[in-house]
């Protein structure tokens, strides 16, 4: 790990969270972000971040600080993936440097953090990181340039949960002064406070844009991520594509196998449905017996190739009654400011009934 390097990519545009990288569904010789999609609820955490940081490097008279978050729950409506040794991992570590005016996002060494955190308030302090035998080889110790003293809060959450660290850590050999280390402790308490109070916020939040029975999103949350993707896509210039399923005869199984079956059946329907999706994808009860699936960075071939792995799915599946059949139409555009939203929305919804009444068997 170059510190140096990560410290370069750091550019006021680019201080927005850093998203890692996947190929574009049915686009070739693209790379695209997929990771994460800002969201307003989300953006409070930039200058949250940067603050307790800086104001933590401050305190205690060092270069660098961080805040490492150790649990994946930390108050995001969407969390962030890192890729640990090719692997997603849900911690992350959001850094600050001197004359930095947000953060970054990186995932570098998370081995003296989950140490610190194993000492609810107290602060940990290692003077020299090359004189301890377990850290001396760590990334942190042997980065260009390396970091030599490391300090952090463990940082708990209302219900014990660890959190994260806040961290701050200089070139040289050093120590914090019992001021600093009152200062940086009370410090850690306050960003506790912040990060406990705007998760029980967000599950709140979390709560009125779910489907209380499928537990996907309800048609309060797709109608903001709709207006959310098409707001980037048209600023990307990317497709977007929209499906729509319905659930054939969905009336006459209710009214032969009872309301409490067709609950079932949505409940697990919502699952099948969920199986083939990316994790940009989204998911949700748009009414009754209607789901709608948005699709970003798709085009129509990709779009198809979802619709196709749906209904082969649904057919794989031994439904606890009788067999269900649906109903799926699917759109793509590439947003203009020659229509809005509605438009994709219309599209699929009106290749949905189109198919359900037989006359296209293909997509709009």
């Amino acid at each position: 790990m170059n510190i140096r390097d990560l410290h370069a990519q750091y550019t006021p545009e680019r201080s927005l969270f850093q998203r890692t990288q996947g190929r574009q569904r049915g686009l070739t010789n693209t790379r695209v972000e997929l990771a994460h999609t800002d969201s307003d609820a989300d953006a409070w955490l930039e200058p949250a971040l940067s603050d307790f940081i800086s104001l933590a490097s401050s305190v205690c008279g060092t270069p660098m600080g961080m805040f490492s978050q150790l649990h994946p729950d930390i108050g995001l409506q969407q969390p962030y993936l890192s890729v640990i040794n090719g692997r997603g991992d849900s911690r992350n570590q959001w850094w600050h440097f001197p004359g930095q005016t947000g953060v970054l996002r990186n995932a570098v060494d998370f081995s003296l953090c989950d140490m610190a955190a194993r000492t609810p308030g107290v602060v940990t302090e290692i003077t020299d990181l090359r004189t301890v035998e377990r850290f001396a080889v760590s990334a942190l110790a042997n980065g260009t340039p390396p970091v030599r003293f490391y300090a952090a809060v463990p940082l708990v959450s209302g219900n014990g949960d660890i959190m994260g660290t806040l961290c701050v850590m200089d070139r040289e050999p050093r120590g914090l002064t019992a001021t600093q280390r009152d200062a940086f402790l009370k410090l850690g308490r306050q960003l506790e406070a912040l990060l406990d109070s705007h998760r029980a916020m967000q599950k709140l939040e979390q709560q009125t844009m779910t489907d209380s029975l499928t537990g996907i999103g309800n048609r309060r949350s797709f109608d903001s991520r709709l207006r959310e993707e098409w707001t980037r896509h048209l600023r990307n210039a990317r497709p977007l594509s929209m499906l729509m399923v319905d659930v054939d005869y969905f009336k006459q199984y209710n009214d032969t196998y009872g309301h409490p079956a067709g609950d079932a059946m949505l409940q697990q329907l919502a699952g099948v449905l969920r199986s083939p999706l990316r994790a940009s994808d989204f998911l949700a009860r748009y009414g009754g017996d209607e789901f709608a699936l948005i699709l970003p960075d798709t085009d129509e071939t990709g779009a198809q190739q979802v619709a196709d792995r749906i209904k082969q799915a649904v057919a794989r599946v031994k439904w606890p009654h009788t067999d269900i059949e649906i109903s799926l139409g699917a759109a793509t555009v590439t947003p203009s400011e020659m229509c809005d939203f509605s438009a994709l929305l219309h599209a699929a919804d009106q290749a949905m009934y189109q198919r359900k009444h037989g006359r296209n068997p293909r997509n709009a």
